[in-house]
């Protein structure tokens, strides 16, 4: 039986300090699962792990691709998938390590197909996101009986786009990602990093924007933003700390503006991914900041056995 252990939490819980511990003392390789972290260059907006560290732990979807390529889900599974498979093959254990829940959630239970879409649909799909805003194309599919928009927030531009390949692109099905816990020879373990003092993360929150700008924010997006001609658009830049950034190189902010902008947007962030402790089977719960790693390694020995 292969055994896959994933460690999720909200953002400035400590995920990439704790995975970097169990993998000293466990046969652990890690896998990103923080979207914006597969980006080249995005490092101190996204408190990538250090060059170091890198070294010491071998680390996969990170630094993958370049900040001008758009990277969905589906490219996520099926890379999460290959580095399974050469983990397994090192006869050593994958630690899946993120807050990108939703793609840790498809990842485990699958993606039902895939539109297999023509370069004329893709421009379609652009030149209808770019004329009408996600709420009047939401308005638009309600006389569509074919369509179920109960659980598609008018405002979810990532639901909308993927209605739309949907309903262009519906001739190219094709069979997609079943997920992890389709695969009868797997074995997932979750392990959930909960708050139980909020004001304590947020503080942190806080004291990791003003260190980001300190180490020089700013002038990684100026670089990115000039060698990949990129703007708010592009989906790279639109992680936490890199659109706010955008602003206030376009002068629509100042610096106090700055960190407290990306101070809100990363609370916010740690909110909605508090909201995915239901949706996950959890296996393990531990709590910020006072993470008792000693029953936690009771826990994954335990599971390894």
């Amino acid at each position: 039986m292969n055994k896959v252990f994933i460690l999720l939490g909200p953002t400035a819980s400590g995920k990439s300090k704790l995975s970097l511990k169990l993998s000293r003392d466990y046969p652990f390789e890690i896998i990103n699962a923080d979207l914006y972290s597969i980006y080249k260059g995005l490092n101190i907006g996204t408190a990538k792990p250090s060059d170091a560290e890198l070294k010491i732990t071998k680390h996969y979807l990170i630094d993958t691709i370049q900040p001008n390529i758009k990277y969905n889900v589906s490219n996520f599974c099926a890379d999460v998938d290959s580095s399974i498979k050469i983990i397994l093959s090192k006869n050593k254990y994958p630690l899946i390590v993120g807050g990108t829940m939703m793609y840790v959630y498809q990842l485990l239970n699958g993606l039902s197909n895939e539109y297999d879409l023509l370069e004329s649909d893709k421009k379609l799909i652009k030149f209808i996101q770019k004329k009408y805003s996600s709420s009047e194309i939401h308005n638009a599919f309600q006389s569509d009986t074919l369509v179920n928009l109960d659980k598609i927030n008018c405002n979810d531009n990532y639901r909308i786009e993927k209605l739309l390949e949907r309903s262009v692109g519906s001739a190219n099905q094709i069979k997609k990602y079943r997920g992890l816990y389709s695969q009868s020879n797997m074995t997932v373990n979750i392990i959930f990093i909960d708050i139980k003092d909020r004001e304590l993360l947020r503080t942190a929150i806080s004291d990791r924007a003003k260190e980001m700008i300190k180490s020089g924010l700013v002038k990684e997006v100026q670089q990115l933003v000039t060698n990949f001609n990129l703007t708010q658009d592009n989906q790279s830049m639109k992680a936490i700390g890199y659109k706010e950034t955008i602003d206030y190189l376009n002068n629509k902010s100042d610096l106090k503006d700055l960190i407290e902008k990306i101070t809100l947007s990363t609370q916010q962030l740690a909110k909605r991914q508090l909201t995915w402790r239901n949706k996950f089977a959890i296996n393990f719960k531990v709590n910020f900041p006072d993470i008792n790693y000693g029953k936690l390694c009771k826990f994954i020995t335990k599971s390894l056995q």
